[in-house]
């Protein structure tokens, strides 16, 4: 099998790099984290203006730096923001809720919205976790039918960038079944709680209290909108991830060949090397998995038809992403000895990014039970 990305891809991976070296450094991302900042506005307004927030939305709106592609080409732009701890959810903008609002949105949310986030002047996130963890088929939170339209009830936790977003992409259960609305960040009803986050990225728990939301703020497709959200968001993280644990293993394979114990490099040590070598390993079947996944999702479009490999897809790349992840955050941090504990070091920052990206949208558990479950309702 040929895994070589489309020349379009490659260009739009090397300005993805080229950016966000140039802006996210290690020194920023902690001026930032100590902030507590909202996000990187500065890198936002450069992907922006880049056309890297439109790219599955088309040149009309978000000029012709690769607009119109596929998610493949935005799974690369995530993957290098993910080695540099982007502060920016661009994941759940990009990949997740802008192309859902442009394909599923009514003309009235498209022309709100879409122009507008593809360019970076709305910032959208996703709202998918509840505490009781019933899952995104089945949300407590609801949507009920009023004589003024819609009324949301119900919370939300991890909502990251929320502090941040112009409207929330939310997954309800309405007497029709589980529908996604978009709402307003500053609709009446809604409140943002802060919560401390394991990656130090602005995370938040979203109440709606009977919010109004009126028939054009509710995306069309039902519960195969939410699935498709869903996954989109998953593996944004996945390729987030991906990046992340590169970058880690990178820097910490940089400090091996450098630190000396005994007059010799420790990455001569047998121990090392081989921690190494399965760290690399780890990585590559991360990024190969999520690959193959964006691949399900370019084929599907292209055939306009699924036979229910993408979840399966999708999950098999999360579940690299919490099982490597787990292994090479702790590569690095063991590797770097007691500099691996400093939490003002950067690498620790990748530690704590990658344990935050294995729990969020489900731990290994969770992903190999979703696994089991699709592969056991599969035809024989």
């Amino acid at each position: 099998m040929d895994f070589t990305l489309p020349e379009v891809t490659e260009d739009l991976r090397g300005l993805a790099r080229d950016i966000t070296e140039k802006v996210s450094t290690d020194e920023r991302v902690a001026l930032l984290e100590s902030d507590d900042a909202a996000l990187d506005d500065a890198l936002w307004r450069e992907l922006g203006a880049a056309g890297l927030l439109g790219l599955e939305v088309g040149p009309e709106v978000a000029g012709d730096a690769g607009a119109g592609q596929s998610i493949l080409e935005s799974i690369t732009v995530a993957e290098q923001l993910g080695r540099g701890l982007a502060r920016v959810p661009y994941g759940l903008h990009a990949i997740a809720a802008l192309p859902a609002i442009a394909t599923h949105g009514s003309a009235t949310l498209r022309d709100r919205l879409v122009d507008d986030a593809a360019r970076g002047t709305a910032v959208l996130t996703v709202a998918l976790e509840e505490d009781l963890g019933t899952g995104s088929d089945h949300p407590q939170t609801l949507l009920n039918r009023t004589e003024y339209g819609w009324s949301l009830t119900g919370s939300k936790v991890n909502v990251a960038y929320a502090g941040a977003a112009t409207a929330i992409v939310v997954n309800a259960m309405s007497p029709d079944g589980v529908r996604a609305v978009v709402v307003d960040t500053h609709a009446a009803g809604i409140g943002l709680t802060p919560t401390p986050s394991t990656g130090k990225t602005p995370t938040f728990v979203v109440d709606f209290d009977g919010v109004v939301v009126d028939d054009d703020q509710v995306l069309d497709g039902g519960a195969d909108t939410v699935a498709d959200i869903v996954d989109r968001a998953t593996l944004a993280v996945c390729a987030d991830q991906s990046g992340t644990l590169s970058r880690a293993l990178e820097l910490t394979a940089t400090y091996a060949v450098e630190r000396e114990q005994f007059g010799k490099p420790i990455g001569t040590f047998q121990a090392v090397a081989q921690r190494l070598a399965d760290g690399y390993i780890d990585t590559q079947g991360l990024s190969l998995t999520t690959l193959a996944a964006a691949w399900q999702f370019t084929r599907i479009a292209d055939e306009d038809s699924d036979d229910g490999g993408l979840h399966v897809s999708v999950q098999t790349a999360k579940f690299w992403a919490c099982d490597a992840g787990h292994r090479v955050a702790h590569t690095a941090v063991h590797v770097h000895g007691g500099v691996g504990l400093d939490t003002t070091h950067p690498v620790h920052r990748y530690f704590l990014r990658a344990k935050q990206n294995e729990y969020t949208l489900g731990s290994a558990p969770i992903t190999l039970v979703a696994i089991g479950t699709a592969l056991a309702a599969a035809p024989a």
